[in-house]
């Protein structure tokens, strides 16, 4: 006979499993609190909390607030669900002096060191937050530290009673009548950093005579100091104002009054840092001035002395020197440049300057081993070497060859199956730091040096059971600085010639079936210029920012603006063809003929030191004409993917409503993914936090789509039209985790759609569809994403 099962029972046991799961958990929790360790009078840290007693109307005190939490340290225990795990692990490790052993490992990788209330010093730090206030222009602000203990745990309470600042009145810089550095002193006020109605701001003094001492040093006052600069200040000409008054130290040394020369220039290129190398005797060469020193003859001297902003004969100026640094260390093959500066025995005002590099080593070979992952959510191994010639022929060239190869496969749920690939690439470039043109190039910037790059590269791609793709491409241009923010590249000459072979039967007759897709992977060359813009705020732009205090910026742009031109000066040059031969061609193929262009606008706002808001917004599109019916398939858009739309596969959305899942083979396979288009639109929200150290999250939000420019009979509903694109935006929304190590970032995202837009218009919107118990839906809607690095 079958025994039947008492429900009643089942049910009680099951509740009693759940009852002792908890408390054996609530059990190991409390133990891990780590209170039980504490000596008698110890109390935990559980942090600081600060508020403010106004005394008057205050503004910025959300700012203030985050400035002074910067002070407080240290920072106490993590917590997880009211345990301290680190501090249990670190005690019961084991003896803390012991070095080896696996209590060792436990307590360092595991454990850490408890913080106790008497770390935190809560008196010293009331004292050191009064004194930042009074730096900051909050006169008569003080603190008061409060001690609240519950549980072995103390939290320090700050009451700050918070002053409105003052602000500056009047600012009088020395008249310099009877100076030495009279023609200075009269023009200090033009550039200076103070202004009136300015919040009184101690390290915005310190900043401006930072400021100063460099103005003065570009005169040939090489010996002048900061501290030499005596800023006073009077509180007392007003209700909450200052007035600022700036006088020169007394008792300035005589050689601080004195304009120096320059009387040689001495250039070392191969310095030691181990010994003095200047001693040890070399080839003398004297060339526009300069004195060469060389015992290896590795650099061309001009290479080296072109560059170089202190001339003999010259008046010393801070300006020259630190553009001499930048221009050295720009050339890419030194290590360490160092400037000494020496005053000659015969003459009190000349200086002998000493410019001292230590060159990299000229040859390297690097080998990587890689877990490839790219924006198309292909992954897989793959492997590179690299040779580098810092001084390829003698003039600080950089010569490198880069070999790569990589077995890759596309992994997404939604494909039926799985798109493999193998790639192998080879490139030389050759980057040379100066312009070469036939004709003359009138560069501005003082700091940065151009260069010229010339590169030659080979890549196949063989997508299994579709298609291989050879690109053999050329390419020579120029890259500059115009300032640390913004920089230009541009290539005159860009030439590839991509060729499709090795196709399968399904390829095959896809491309028959549709003569745009055909036509996209014909063989053919492209020849023609490309430019890029690119700038980015994140980096300090005016001269004048590197006086200013350092803190958070809250702000941040980027913005990266391409356009891309091919075919229309062969067009121009060749004859024109008789009807019905086709198109023209080079060397027995045709030439593309388009023109393209897109931006990438991202927008960087720093809530805190934790938290970061991030938004993008990407456009672009491309149009082929004359000699080509359709853009070239590398040239084209596409969307989707661990960079772009996570909710979707890479390559799988669009254009427009089409749906490549109408798209299948004699199996009812998909036959291929790779959708792109003329035409791109994207954009991205994403909110980052911090979890714990180097473990951070996301919260992120992507829309996007591609179009066609015209009709496409085998992509139906592709074609961008202007009352309609907004309702085509695939949408979709997920979490990430990061582990950031600041030289690495590995990234996980998990996503899923919120709008599929080749579905009827009335059915796109698939939130209400959501069921995240199905384990049908989660294969058909939730999108793993691995990859490497930030997605913007």
């Amino acid at each position: 006979m079958k025994r039947k099962s008492n429900p009643t029972l089942l049910i009680k046991y099951n509740h009693l499993k759940s009852v002792l799961l908890v408390a054996v958990l609530a059990t190991f929790l409390s133990s891990c609190t780590g209170t039980k360790f504490l000596r008698e009078g110890e109390t935990f840290y559980a942090g600081a909390d600060i508020k403010f007693e106004q005394q008057g109307r205050v503004g910025r005190k959300r700012v203030l607030r985050k400035e002074l939490e910067t002070l407080i340290t240290p920072k106490p225990n993590g917590k997880f669900l009211g345990s301290r795990p680190g501090v249990w692990f670190y005690f019961v490790a084991g003896n803390p002096e012991k070095e080896k052993g696996i209590g060792n490992f436990i307590r360092k990788k595991l454990g850490k060191a408890p913080v106790l209330l008497s770390d935190a010093t809560p008196e010293r730090t009331a004292t050191l937050l009064s004194g930042y206030l009074n730096n900051e222009g909050y006169f008569k602000s003080d603190t008061e530290v409060e001690i609240k203990t519950r549980r072995k745990e103390s939290t320090a309470v700050y009451t700050i009673r918070l002053y409105p600042p003052y602000r500056l009145k009047e600012i009088t810089f020395p008249k310099g009548r009877d100076s030495t550095y009279a023609a200075i002193m009269q023009t200090l006020h033009e550039k200076s950093l103070l202004k009136t109605g300015q919040r009184y701001e101690l390290d915005m003094l310190q900043a401006e005579q930072a400021r100063i001492e460099e103005e003065v040093e570009n005169f040939g006052f090489f010996y002048f100091d900061d501290r030499y600069l005596i800023f006073e200040a009077d509180s007392t000409v007003g209700e909450k104002e200052v007035d600022l008054r700036l006088r020169l130290e007394p008792g300035i040394p005589q050689r601080a009054k004195r304009i120096y020369r320059l009387n040689s220039v001495k250039v070392f290129p191969n310095y030691s840092l181990s010994r003095d190398t200047t001693t040890i005797p070399g080839d003398t060469l004297e060339l526009d001035g300069f004195t060469y020193i060389d015992n290896k003859k590795a650099f061309r001297p001009r290479v080296i002395t072109r560059v170089i902003n202190l001339r003999k004969g010259d008046i010393y100026t801070r300006e020259a020197q630190d553009l001499t640094l930048s221009h050295l260390m720009g050339l890419g093959t030194f290590k360490f440049v160092n400037i000494k500066f020496r005053e000659t025995y015969e003459d009190s005002t000349l200086l002998n300057a000493a410019i001292l590099l230590t060159p990299l080593h000229k040859k390297s070979l690097r080998g990587e081993v890689q877990a490839v992952s790219k924006s198309n959510n292909f992954v897989g191994p793959g492997m590179s070497f690299t040779f580098t010639n810092r001084n390829f022929l003698g003039g600080a060239e950089l010569f490198e060859l880069k070999l790569n190869a990589s077995y890759e496969v596309q992994v997404s749920r939604q494909l039926e199956r799985p798109l493999n690939a193998f790639e192998f690439g080879v490139e030389s470039s050759l980057t040379v730091p100066r312009f070469i043109s036939p004709i003359r190039i009138d560069y501005n910037s003082k700091k940065y040096l151009p260069k010229t790059q010339f590169r030659v590269g080979f890549n196949v791609q063989n997508r299994v059971r579709y298609f291989r793709l050879n690109s053999f491409n050329v390419a020579a241009g120029y890259t500059w600085k115009e300032s640390p923010t913004r920089m230009h590249e541009l290539f005159p000459i860009d030439l590839n010639y991509v060729r499709t072979d090795n196709t399968s039967l399904e390829f095959d007759s896809l491309l028959l079936r549709n003569t745009l897709l055909a036509n996209s992977f014909e063989n053919q060359f492209i020849v023609g210029s490309r430019y890029s813009y690119t700038l980015n705020t994140q980096l300090k732009e005016d001269p004048l920012d590197e006086f200013q205090p350092r803190k958070i910026r809250e702000h941040n742009f980027y913005f990266n603006g391409n356009i891309d031109i091919a075919g229309n000066a062969l067009r121009a040059i060749q004859r024109q063809v008789k009807e019905g031969e086709g198109p023209y061609q080079i060397f027995g193929s045709p030439y593309s003929q388009y023109i393209k262009g897109d931006v990438d606008f991202r927008y960087y706002w720093q809530l805190d030191s934790h938290n970061k808001l991030v938004s993008r917004i990407v456009f672009g599109t491309g149009y082929a004409y004359g000699n080509s019916t359709t853009m070239p398939y590398i040239k084209q858009f596409s969307i989707g993917g661990t960079n772009s739309i996570r909710a979707f596969p890479a390559r799988s959305i669009g254009p427009g409503t089409y749906d490549v899942r109408t798209q299948a083979d004699e199996n009812d396979q998909r036959l291929f993914i790779d959708q792109r288009g003329d035409i791109k639109l994207e954009g991205n929200l994403e909110y980052r936090f911090d979890i714990y150290k180097a473990f951070k999250g996301a919260l992120f939000l992507d829309a996007g789509n591609i179009w066609l420019l015209e009709e496409d009979d085998h992509r139906p509903g592709g074609r961008f039209k202007r009352d309609q694109f907004l309702k085509e935006l695939a949408v979709g929304t997920g979490v990430g985790f990061r582990f950031d190590f600041s030289f690495f970032v590995l990234r996980l995202d998990v996503a899923t759609p919120l709008r599929k837009p080749f579905l009827p218009e009335d059915q796109r919107w698939v939130i209400k569809d959501i069921d995240f118990s199905s384990s049908k839906w989660r294969q058909n809607n939730i999108i793993f994403n691995i990859a490497i690095g930030y997605p913007f």
